[in-house]
């Protein structure tokens, strides 16, 4: 008895749950019942109104196959799911027991996020996820969206595109080969070859976010940002758009087209309305010179500012400052380069190399035309060292210096205070004759091949030559003598 009964219930169910399942026809201004086969075919025509549960369908003309549970709708097509989506085409294949429907021809989906466009949709009404593989366009507030496939999730409210997507903002034009859209985060993610182009940047990577609603975004894998005059590339970007801040971490590069810079490190952030960028972490810089040469130079930080407030453009770098050119070599603790002047300013025990000679000072200005170093001055404590054979060194010393260049080669040297020398003479280019120990206030030297070729003294001298093995070791240095070429900076 309990079995039977148990049976009787189950198939009651089952009919209950079909006939629930049951598309219902509404209205219809004609009505004709047909018979094919085993097949049942109602064929309605005229302001059809058809439902099951919460969808409701319109259209013209329907065939609605009872035994199937499947209809066929033509012209005017409209589907209303639960007062939030209204999809319309041409023709409609709708199956009410998997609750899956085929819209073809002129098909609009609208929900409250966005408007879709598309010549055929398979739409399942039942989880909610649209899907077209033949092209689409979906229009949301700023925001339209094209791609030849597309998802839509409307319960996790996010849109998945793939191949030829082209997300245009009156902002910046989009496109990527794969995009998820969230409609409410408002945030798109991409996967693959991805470009962002706008009047002020254009925007590469392979993989990212960006949210269009807060223009911050996220970039990885080969991503690079172009503005008007720099490039900024690593191997993951964080970009605010309207703050016209970029954070760049890991095998940082930027370039500044104007300046001819790169610089190079492993984090770095660039500031769009201070006209400032930094970098550090294993940070260098190349700066491109005229005629093929380069200037390396190796720093904790760096740190580019741009024209503003009508200051002139500056180059910075600071702590544990090393630079190489073919011509010169330096180091120092901190150092700054202004582009107009192409004057380089050298501070805190920096030291300077040409050629064969070494220059120190509290503080070093050289600068550069075409290219060449051209000139420097030496401020305070100034010293400049040449080696001789063995343990000989030719000194200048004095308060202020100023050298000048020619053809890369030390043209002259003039000391400006409390000069001091110690140089070695020669009978020929081989022998020495003595070593001259000079105090005089203000001298000009004049050099050939990096040697002291001439000398003289602008006030009265106190010069004495004296024979090699005259003097004490200790008295052929002057005071704040120290040979530094084991860091001098080698080619890189």
């Amino acid at each position: 008895m309990c079995k039977w009964l148990f049976v009787f219930l189950v198939f009651s169910n089952q009919i209950s749950a079909q006939t629930k399942n049951k598309v219902e026809i509404i209205a219809a201004q004609n009505f004709e019942y047909l018979k094919a086969g085993d097949r049942n075919i109602s064929k309605l025509i005229g302001n059809v109104q058809l439902k099951q549960q919460n969808t409701l369908m319109y259209c013209d003309s329907a065939l609605i196959y009872e035994t199937e549970n499947v209809v066929e709708a033509f012209s005017n097509v409209k589907i209303n799911h639960n007062d939030s989506v209204t999809i319309t085409g041409n023709f409609l294949l709708y199956n009410g027991n998997t609750k899956k429907a085929l819209i073809k021809g002129n098909v609009l989906m609208v929900d409250k996020q966005m408007t879709l466009t598309t010549d055929q949709l398979d739409y399942d009404l039942g989880n909610q996820l649209g899907y077209y593989d033949n092209g689409g366009k979906i229009v949301s507030k700023e925001n339209t969206l094209t791609s030849k496939i597309g998802y839509y999730f409307a319960r996790k409210n996010e849109f998945f595109f793939k191949q030829k997507v082209f997300l245009n903002n009156p902002d910046y034009v989009m496109q990527s080969d794969t995009l998820l859209y969230h409609t409410i985060k408002k945030t798109a993610y991409f996967f693959g070859a991805t470009q962002i182009t706008s009047d002020a940047d254009k925007i590469l990577c392979e993989n990212g976010w960006y949210n269009t609603q807060t223009d911050q975004s996220q970039f990885s894998k080969n991503a690079i940002i172009f503005t008007d005059r720099k490039m900024l590339k690593a191997d993951s970007l964080f970009y605010d758009r309207k703050a016209k801040l970029g954070k760049a971490f890991r095998r940082l590069h930027v370039y500044d087209s104007v300046q001819k810079i790169h610089l190079y490190g492993n984090k770095g952030i660039s500031n769009g309305r201070t006209k400032i960028t930094y970098v550090n972490g294993d940070s260098y810089a190349l700066k491109l010179m005229d005629k093929g040469d380069s200037l390396f130079l190796f720093s904790d930080t760096l740190l580019v500012a741009e024209r503003l407030n009508n200051q002139k453009q500056l180059f910075k770098a600071y702590h544990k400052v090393s630079i190489y050119k073919s011509d010169m070599q330096a180091v120092c603790d901190s150092l700054v380069y202004i582009q107009e002047d192409s004057l380089m300013q050298l501070f805190n025990k920096p030291i300077m190399w040409h050629g064969v000679n070494q220059i120190n000072a509290d503080t070093i200005l050289f600068y550069i035309n075409n290219g060449k170093l051209d000139s420097f001055n030496l401020l305070n404590n100034a010293l400049v060292i040449s080696k001789e054979k063995g343990a000989h060194f030719n000194q200048i010393k004095g308060k202020d210096m100023r050298g000048n260049m020619d053809s890369s080669q030390l043209k002259d040297l003039l000391v400006f205070g409390n000069g001091q020398s110690i140089f070695y003479a020669k009978e020929d280019s081989l022998r020495y004759i003595g070593v001259n120990v000079i105090d005089c206030s203000e001298m000009k030297f004049e050099f050939l091949k990096g040697q002291i070729h001439k000398a003289t003294f602008l006030s009265s001298p106190d010069a004495i030559l004296h024979p090699l093995d005259a003097l004490k070791p200790e008295d052929l240095r002057l005071k704040g003598f120290k040979w530094h070429e084991k860091i001098r900076p080698k080619r890189f």
